[in-house]
């Protein structure tokens, strides 16, 4: 449910703040090396499965907002082409 939200809302700003969902993949990164390395204890393999389902879905976000961004940038792009111009020259 909450995915779905966040898809409908990021595709209106996702092209605004392209940052967010770099710095949202990141921490998921983060999450995964410390998860594995919290593997090595078995004290900590609780705590380590838990960093890896937090990544796993701060990987997914950051990565659906990426997507988003691109398709906004593409569709922004294509919208302030001049007609008769080709919009497959913008990089995104």
């Amino acid at each position: 449910m909450f995915l779905f939200w966040y898809l409908r809302r990021i595709s209106r700003t996702a092209h605004d703040v392209p940052w967010v969902h770099l710095a949202i993949g990141l921490v998921g990164n983060l999450a995964f090396v410390v998860g594995s390395l919290f593997f090595l204890s078995p004290a900590l393999t609780r705590a380590g499965t838990w960093l890896f389902v937090v990544a796993s879905w701060g990987l997914l976000i950051g990565v659906l907002g990426e997507i988003l961004v691109r398709y906004e940038t593409r569709r922004r792009a294509a919208a302030a082409t001049p007609p008769g111009s080709s919009p497959a020259a913008v990089d995104g």
